[in-house]
């Protein structure tokens, strides 16, 4: 990308709000969707987890960082079959990597891979966003319930998906409790009953795992305990090993993409260049993309602190960026405290901004941090969005912070100011690409 296809990007994201994510519109799509009954309790939740204008992005980065998706899974997936040998099985543990999530931030010196995660929320919202901005009830392209369908199609061979658990602690109480119930209600479109289930609901009998309206064929895992260490989870846990239930996300995929420690294999140059040749895999793309990482220790510490600013600090094993600390945020205290604890230090990626006209407040133009997530199955990117926040670390509780559809631009086609909705109602239904 030129630097004059750059600026006209650039110009987009800081003056451009002629297409804002209406309130009404976002009901709208809801309304397609779920009962009328149930409007009164999703309309808020969906407005909370949106942001209000979408984003624009150069088209042509979009194969850059799918390029980059793949190189670094495969990599990954190099690393775990010489860790896990000779148990590591990787078309399962494709199959089983149902809504991965590579974030990243879009930095002057290009896109950087902040983290990975399993069983990353937000997916079954998309579809909406991108209707509520388009102003159209016609099929977005992009399915996500087609990735569990499939996960279970790959793992369970000449079975039949009847039912479908989608689980997590509390369900009902999750921010993200509003993407479960979509996702329940699109499975059951396809046919496929489905439970929200609390996992303490869950028992085990005649080996089949059971919820309060029957056997269970397969659990969608929201659950934030990754590996199924706690005693709640006890249960789960055993029936995904004994084989009595499908499980998409399991431990499996958790120990292979997205355990934090791998970020520091992932910025080795020597293993990383070892493993790529072994596999095939674009070295220089792993080692351009992931921000250098290295484990907090006291040998270290000194170091680390005196340049603190140049780094974020993280806890080993956590999500939802709690316990993350940007270096030139902490204080002497802080430091102390996480000396002991196994911190990782990342090497900090400045993120992009994009400017929002607030709906819900009154006031002048506000900018926020972006950060992109695009969600996988296995390695195989499936769609892309924008997560806008303010503060420190990525976070929806600002008001005005949430997911934003992207809008993939040809910055050549966009060299004027933003002038008129129409005008660029066209453009953006043009350059809608749902599917990453």
């Amino acid at each position: 990308m030129t630097a004059h296809q750059g600026d006209a990007i650039a110009r987009l994201n800081a003056e451009c709000f002629c297409l804002p994510l209406a309130p009404d519109a976002l009901t709208a799509a809801l309304g397609r969707r779920l009962p009328a009954a149930d409007l009164h309790w999703a309309a808020p939740r969906l407005a909370g987890l949106t942001a209000e204008q979408p984003l624009f992005l150069p088209a042509g980065l979009k194969a850059d960082l799918l390029h980059r998706i793949r190189a670094i899974g495969t990599v990954l997936l190099a690393l775990a079959a010489e860790r896990q040998a000779p148990d590591f099985k990787p078309d399962a543990v494709l199959a089983g990597a149902v809504f991965d999530s590579f974030d990243f931030h879009l930095t002057t010196a290009g896109p950087k891979l902040i983290e990975i995660n399993t069983n990353a929320g937000g997916a079954f919202a998309q579809p909406l966003l991108l209707e509520a901005l388009t102003d159209s009830s016609t099929d977005p392209g992009f399915a996500p319930e087609q990735c569990l369908i499939d996960a279970y199609v790959r793992l369970a061979v000449d079975r039949r998906l009847t039912r479908l658990a989608i689980v997590d602690s509390r369900p009902e109480a999750q921010p993200l409790y509003l993407d479960m119930r979509l996702a329940a209600l699109a499975l059951e479109a396809r046919g496929i009953a489905v439970d929200i289930l609390d996992v303490t609901t869950l028992r085990r009998e005649s080996g089949r795992l059971l919820g309060p309206n029957g056997p269970i064929d397969m659990v969608y895992n929201r659950l934030t305990d990754f590996e199924l260490e706690t005693p709640d989870t006890e249960v789960l846990r055993a029936a995904w090993q004994q084989g009595e239930v499908v499980l998409a996300p399991n431990p499996d995929v958790y120990r292979t993409f997205a355990d934090k420690q791998l970020l520091i294999a992932l910025t080795d140059a020597a293993e990383v260049t070892r493993l790529a040749a072994a596999c095939d895999a674009d070295a220089a793309a792993v080692l351009n993309t992931v921000p250098a990482t290295e484990v907090l220790d006291a040998g270290n510490a000194e170091r680390l602190w005196s340049q603190r600013r140049d780094y974020v600090f993280k806890p080993g094993s956590g999500y939802g960026s709690r316990g993350v600390y940007r270096g030139d945020k902490i204080s002497r205290s802080k430091w102390r405290e996480i000396l002991d604890q196994r911190y990782l230090a990342q090497r900090f990626a400045e993120p992009s901004q994009r400017s929002q006209r607030s709906l819900r407040l009154a006031g002048g133009i506000t900018p926020f941090k972006v950060d992109i997530r695009v969600w996988t199955h296995g390695i195989e990117p499936v769609f892309a969005a924008a997560r806008l926040y303010a503060g420190q670390v990525m976070g929806f509780r600002s008001e005005g912070a949430g997911f934003a559809p992207i809008l993939w631009i040809d910055p050549d086609g966009c060299d004027g100011p933003c002038q008129d909705i129409e005008t660029y109602r066209a453009l953006c239904n043009a350059n809608v690409q749902a599917r990453a």
